[in-house]
């Protein structure tokens, strides 16, 4: 009886050396913040920013869930728009109406000359008349459509006559010669023996304004805006170019020929929408404006920002050391670096944390009555929960 008495007590000792080694061993396999409530762990380092979880849940003034959030970037985006050529000139056209002709006129003869032609009268700026006169007597009278633009004796310094463009039509324009009468003299004769009669025709040929749009997709998150480009004169003529973006002119100057550097205008942020106009206009000259374009800078998103109301009896609490305030944060990452700026009210600190965990008092940043919280990241990771609690 006694072997067997002493042969169970052995037993009994191994059953309970096993379970408390499966104890032991389920403790050390178990997640850390698990086993610290387990053990009743009550380090509390949450005043310096570490890692910690309160045991008193206390009250909550703040709950939410910002789910991912990232640093914010800057982002420019650049709109090329199509060179362009902007000009305001005339051009010269001659026409040879008649290469040799005579004009002569007597008492008792009258060889007079009528010449026909047509012209685009729209875009004529200036219309003149060339002859070459190899010999000449007495006087010459010049008519268009019946309307006298001369009648003296002409010479080559009076060359060319300028018509009139109110004496002009279309079709069928009428370029009357003649000579005038020699008088009582029964057998003389005026004359002009002419060649190459000719029109010299100015026409203005332009196209002083165009038209390029962008777009911005999002006219709120817009830091800065700025146009650009290159202009080339292509005549010494110097004139002024305007340009205006959405109706509202945004520069208005003298160009400089001389000037060939890349040209850059900051455009005011207040006159920018979603789909953008910008009108390019010059009085006169010819140039190139080449290498448009517009940068756009957008802020990139904002930085979660919430607010937590602290009443008077709490506050008066905090004040008197009697209750806490904690920041308490869950991480959607146990493993992924966490690295942030924390701002309450004009304070801030920071997080940098590889835990799931973080918990921090604030107790000495918030004010009584309404507190805003920001949280600017460093780097981008998940918070699942966010909150603030009154212990």
């Amino acid at each position: 009886m006694n072997r067997k008495g002493v042969q169970s007590a052995i037993e009994v000792s191994i059953l309970i050396f096993i379970i408390a080694g499966i104890l032991v061993g389920y403790v050390i396999l178990i997640p850390e913040d698990q086993r610290n409530e387990l053990l009743d762990d009550d380090d509390d380092t949450s005043t310096d920013g570490t890692e910690s979880t309160s045991t008193d849940s206390g009250t909550t003034l703040l709950s939410a869930s910002p789910g991912e959030v990232e640093p914010r970037k800057s982002e420019t985006m650049i709109y090329g728009l199509d060179p362009t050529k902007l000009y305001s000139k005339i051009e010269t056209e001659t026409q040879t109406l008649a290469n040799s002709l005579t004009i002569s006129r007597s008492l008792i003869h009258n060889d007079y000359k009528n010449i026909y032609f047509d012209i685009d009268r729209d875009s004529l700026d200036k219309l003149e008349l060339l002859l070459l006169i190899v010999e000449s007597k007495g006087k010459l009278k010049v008519e268009i459509n019946d309307q006298e633009i001369y009648y003296d004796e002409l010479t080559s310094n009076e060359l060319p006559l300028e018509i009139p463009k109110a004496y002009l039509q279309d079709e069928d324009n009428i370029l009357k010669l003649t000579s005038n009468s020699p008088g009582w003299r029964l057998f003389s004769s005026n004359y002009y023996t002419i060649q190459d009669v000719e029109l010299i025709k100015d026409y203005l040929v332009e196209d002083t304004s165009k038209i390029k749009t962008f777009s911005v997709d999002e006219v709120s998150t817009l830091k800065s805006a700025t146009l650009s480009y290159y202009i080339t004169c292509n005549t010494p003529e110097e004139g002024r170019l305007t340009i205006t973006l959405n109706e509202r002119e945004v520069f208005d100057d003298d160009i400089f020929c001389e000037y060939l550097e890349k040209r850059e205008l900051v455009l005011d942020d207040d006159y920018l929408r979603t789909t953008n106009t910008l009108i390019f206009e010059i009085d006169e000259g010819d140039y190139n404006l080449d290498e448009i374009e517009v940068a756009l800078l957008s802020q990139g998103r904002d930085y979660p920002t919430y607010t937590f109301e602290l009443d008077s009896d709490d506050y008066e609490d905090v004040s008197s050391g009697e209750k806490e305030v904690f920041l308490e944060v869950s991480f959607g990452d146990d493993s992924s670096h966490k690295e942030a700026t924390i701002y309450v009210q004009e304070y801030s600190f920071n997080i940098n944390t590889y835990s799931t965990d973080y918990e921090k008092e604030i107790s000495s940043y918030v004010d009584n009555g309404a507190n805003t919280i920001k949280i600017q990241p460093s780097v981008t990771f998940d918070i699942e929960n966010f909150k603030v609690v009154l212990k």
